[in-house]
């Protein structure tokens, strides 16, 4: 793996924090519509927003269609429908707000390429329990039997173990789709290579001269390039052992290039967290990211002295600094990250951080969602902590993947390991409508709710 390059580039983030505060703001006021409103007509496409939420299963390889206003579930079988490439391995979802198209990424196969499968929404008939979908566009992402590029790691202690959910799957990984604001491009990240891709959701074509984007010492191993609301700023997770940056970019919504800013390291050379899955914007300058890391690996630097366990950063892209405000815990009741946290979210003033067992050397034995109070940003105060057996369904393991609904009143979370897709109602922060496995559901992953920009 290239090493990381420091925080510096010749256009200042500060520069591009002012044209984001700036020009932004009159670009989203003059040039385009109003946003979209966010009442629900949950049974009609007609350009409003969507109370629908899709994922793939890991397992089956079926669709999942989610409405969270009426609790309702529709399993689709995409192999029957005219245009769909095969039996292929699916990976993740992204549904636009209106809810009439469907982003579907594949892995690569030895028959088959990774491909990006845009699906065309009719209708959705929830009552019924039918969709009427059809393929619009198939897009290779590359050739059959490409294999991995992931950096050779090994462990090197008995904390940090090296999983084969994450290293042994040899060939092309498509994950972490996106939206950019106030443009016409889907963003997906290659984790298992150094790509970045680069979609027009208008043609479904990738862009001609941009894609791919590949820029050393950034892109590799990326899990999502996640934008703030005004399209102006992406922050590019490090998905791996050691990756201890967050990459910032700032794209060209007409073009759809993404140019380097910097990269904020989650400590310093001597003890810095690693391995981070998501972001999460605050506002146009605030984000936050949580790293899963327990210890050093083959790939750990010598000048590094220590790895520090999982925990919670805060990110000032103006600055370019990283600031943790949430350490770890040993103690499941603990005021601190007790499993290494995959995704966070913040609505209505409260962080929720998805806690999964996937890193250690004894995988899924549980998972855990937390809540934190988050009056002060600099100081999250713990809430709560919901638990297999008791808030979550027994067996329930590797919370893995939170995707809030537009107006913030719900978490769709979903965990692959353990069969399940929960709604938690944030005003009580309580789970109030259970799919698993009773219904269906094997590996469900890849959770995405219309609206979101991931």
């Amino acid at each position: 793996m290239n090493l990381k390059k420091k925080w510096f580039r010749d256009v200042s983030l500060a520069a591009a924090c002012v044209f984001s505060l700036s020009s932004s703001a009159i670009l989203a006021e003059d040039n385009h519509p109003a946003a979209l409103p966010t009442y629900q007509y949950p049974d009609v496409y007609n350009s409003y927003l969507q109370p629908v939420a899709t994922a793939i299963d890991y397992h089956s390889g079926m669709v999942y269609l989610f409405n969270y206003v009426n609790d309702k579930l529709i399993i689709v079988d995409p192999t029957d429908l005219a245009g769909w490439p095969g039996t292929v391995p699916l990976q993740h979802t992204l549904v636009f707000p209106e809810g009439d198209k469907i982003f579907i990424t594949s892995d690569n196969t030895a028959e088959h390429s990774a491909y990006i499968i845009i699906l065309k929404v009719n209708n959705i008939d929830w009552d019924a329990g039918a969709a009427s979908l059809a393929v619009e566009a198939v897009i290779a992402a590359d050739s059959p039997g490409t294999p991995t590029e992931f950096p050779f790691v090994e462990p090197v202690n008995n904390v940090q173990a090296i999983p084969n959910w994450l290293v042994g799957r040899g060939t092309t990984q498509i994950h972490g789709p996106t939206l950019l604001p106030y443009s016409d491009f889907i963003y997906l990240t290659e984790l298992t290579s150094d790509r970045v891709r680069v979609v027009n959701h208008k043609t479904n074509e990738f862009v001609s001269g941009v894609d791919p984007i590949v820029i050393p010492g950034y892109t590799e191993q990326t899990h999502g390039i996640n934008f703030n609301k005004s399209g102006t700023i992406g922050l590019g997770t490090g998905y791996f052992f050691d990756n201890s940056v967050i990459d910032v970019y700032k794209p060209n919504r007409e073009t759809g290039e993404l140019q380097t800013i910097g990269q904020i390291k989650l400590g310093n050379e001597k003890h810095h967290a690693a391995f981070t899955h998501f972001v999460y914007w605050l506002d146009e300058r605030y984000a936050l990211t949580a790293s899963m890391q327990f210890d050093k690996t083959s790939l750990t630097p010598a000048t590094t002295s220590q790895i520090i366990p999982p925990s919670i950063w805060l990110l000032d892209t103006l600055e370019g600094t990283a600031v943790r405000i949430l350490k770890n815990t040993n103690n499941s009741n603990g005021n601190g990250v007790f499993r290494s946290p995959s995704d966070i979210a913040v609505v209505n003033g409260k962080l929720y951080i998805a806690e999964e067992d996937s890193l250690d050397y004894t995988f899924a034995n549980d998972g855990y969602i937390s809540v934190f109070d988050l009056t002060d940003r600099y100081k999250p105060r713990f809430l709560k902590r919901l638990k297999p057996g008791r808030e979550l369904p027994t067996g329930y393991a590797v919370a893995h993947t939170i995707s809030p609904t537009p107006d913030h009143r719900y978490l769709i979370v979903a965990s692959w390991v353990s069969g399940y897709v929960l709604k938690i109602d944030t005003e009580t922060d309580t789970v109030v409508r259970v799919w698993g496995p009773n219904d269906g559901l094997i590996k469900p992953h890849g959770i995405h709710t219309a609206g979101g920009l991931r």
